[in-house]
């Protein structure tokens, strides 16, 4: 038998349709007419073509309303006490399957009981209707046959509801072990990242500090130099405290977002005191309220951007950021030329990863972004969509 998922296909729900039909045109031919009544007087012809069409029409619904669609074919069975020979047994077994596809096992239990009352009581009706009056083995027979029927029927839904339930206790397991398992990576790199990579960047900061205490002040530049390390080294403490939190517990660590365009004037100003001349152009307005996702995203733009600059233009290069913000997206665009050429060990700083990451990070917001070599220079252009209306806009 064909039952019917939450997520039926076209092709099931049409054999489902296919199924009911031939279930109600198997039990009007079985009917073969007769409309004779217990004690005298028939059937309006119509009765029973217009009930098989509403209990075909309630098996459809057998998938949403198991026990209620059987409740009602095992009511419809009481039209056997009229007409003792007619008795629509289809729609019961029917009903029984799905209901012992659906319900619990004591649900189905008490169903399976309902089901074998009516059977019994269809084979006792119909062998005092036979011709040769009531006989034992006539009892037998009837009895094994409807008992085989449905014992097959509730079984076979009883096994699919075992199965269906041992599958869904399987991918909870799985999910949960895939779970259990991530925490537990989350955490061993979070037990890196501060061991490494946390205790080199606070050396970083301690070192740079206690430089710059003790230059003189004949040297202005390296001061400066060392005050800009010492602040983008705490930045970057901060930075990766917050993802070390966030990789700890991701229900409970807070990722702080850094927001476009106001946190970008300290960056800027950390790389125009590296030796960059960068000019700001913001055109449009920006929004009462922006995911912050977004924010993050057009940040580390910006920051990734310069910090190719630095590494392969090195000093003196001229940086031209514009940021536009228009009715469904923002773009933001990062435009260089110029510089001393790249700093020493250049391929050692180099990951060859930003750009990648970045492009992965803006697909994420349905987002895009060009780069390669503008004229003399070179360019990092991106368009992030503002809302879902702006992402279906941009895709189209």
């Amino acid at each position: 038998m064909v039952e019917l998922g939450r997520e039926a296909t076209p092709l099931r729900r049409l054999a489902d349709v296919a199924l009911v039909v031939a279930v109600g045109g198997i039990d009007l031919a079985a009917w073969g007419g007769d409309r004779q009544l217990i004690g005298g007087g028939s059937l309006p012809m119509w009765v029973v073509p217009t009930a098989a069409v509403l209990l075909c029409a309630a098996l459809l619904a057998r998938g949403g309303y198991p026990i209620a669609v059987w409740v009602v074919a095992w009511g419809f069975t009481a039209v056997n006490f009229l007409v003792p020979t007619y008795f629509p047994v289809g729609y019961l077994l029917v009903a029984t399957f799905a209901a012992a596809c659906r319900v619990s096992a004591g649900a189905a239990r008490l169903i399976l009981i309902g089901s074998a009352f009516s059977l019994g009581l269809f084979t006792y009706h119909n062998q005092l209707a036979g011709a040769a009056g009531p006989q034992l083995h006539h009892y037998l027979v009837a009895g094994i046959m409807w008992a085989l029927a449905l014992g097959v029927v509730w079984g076979v839904g009883r096994l699919l509801s075992l199965r269906e339930r041992r599958a869904l206790a399987t991918q909870a397991r799985l999910a949960a072990e895939a779970q259990a398992a991530l925490a537990a990576q989350r955490l061993r790199l979070a037990h890196d990242l501060h061991d490494s990579v946390s205790g080199a960047v606070a050396a970083m900061i301690l070192h740079a500090a206690a430089a710059r205490a003790f230059t003189s002040d004949e040297h202005p530049k390296v001061a400066d130099a060392l005050a800009v390390i010492e602040k983008a080294g705490t930045q970057a403490m901060g930075e990766l405290h917050e993802l070390l939190g966030l990789l700890r517990d991701p229900d409970e660590g807070s990722h702080s977002r850094v927001r476009a365009p106001a946190s970008l004037e300290s960056l800027i100003e950390r790389n125009r005191a590296g030796g960059l001349r960068i000019r700001l152009d913001t055109e449009g307005i920006r929004p009462p309220t922006v995911d912050p996702d977004i924010d993050l995203a057009a940040y580390r733009l910006v920051q990734e951007s310069l910090t190719n600059v630095a590494k392969h233009a090195g000093a003196g290069a001229t940086v031209d950021i514009s940021i536009g913000w228009h009715r469904t997206s923002v773009t933001v665009a990062v435009r260089s030329t110029g510089g001393d050429g790249p700093v020493p060990q250049v391929d050692r700083l180099s990951t060859r990863q930003g750009l990648t990451g970045l492009a992965q990070r803006l697909q994420t917001l349905s987002g895009t972004v060009e780069y390669g070599p503008d004229g003399t220079g070179w360019s990092v252009v991106s368009e992030i969509p503002l809302s879902p209306t702006g992402i279906q806009e941009n895709a189209t």
